[in-house]
């Protein structure tokens, strides 16, 4: 198959298709353009070639890697002409015949987010309630924690008096 016509266009399926996809393609293709179908039509059997040729080209993993290092050295990674859509459809096609997703503009600024105005606010409520915590921690601590009896070996001014025996 010459380079002008590209086989994936022939059998309508992308550059990535799998095997799978070539080979369904191929079959419905067929059915619709076999010579039996279409008694004395030699336009069927041009197309029935066609497919019949790109099909040979695409299932065939050697030839179809042979195939794109070819295309893509001779004419970059895009066929220079797409063959006729199977339903005759002669439009071009491909990524650049695509519309995009989202229309970009020149002068849209990507998206930021919003100024929340009451973002400092909450970050100080949030300070505030980490030292209450902490005071009350300590509190606590200091509540549970109880200086000892005075005796031998301990500073008289961190002790509390022993308790007196009542009689």
């Amino acid at each position: 198959m010459e380079l002008g016509v590209d086989p994936y266009a022939v059998l309508g399926v992308g550059m990535l298709a799998g095997d799978d996809q070539i080979h369904r393609a191929y079959r419905s293709l067929a059915r619709t353009w076999h010579p039996d179908a279409n008694p004395g039509d030699t336009d069927a059997a041009a197309r029935f070639a066609e497919l019949t040729a790109a099909y040979e080209l695409l299932h065939d993993p050697v030839r179809r890697r042979t195939y794109d290092l070819a295309r893509a050295a001779a004419h970059g990674p895009r066929p220079v002409r797409s063959a006729p859509a199977p339903t005759g459809d002669v439009t071009v096609r491909g990524p650049q015949a695509r519309p995009a997703h989202r229309p970009r503009s020149v002068d849209r600024e990507p998206d930021k987010p919003e100024r929340d105005e009451f973002a400092l606010l909450g970050l100080v409520a949030k300070i505030l309630a980490a030292l209450v915590v902490v005071f009350l921690v300590l509190v606590v601590f200091a509540s549970l924690n109880q200086a000892p009896e005075c005796g031998a070996g301990v500073n008289p001014a961190f002790c509390r008096p022993a308790a007196s025996p009542t009689p």
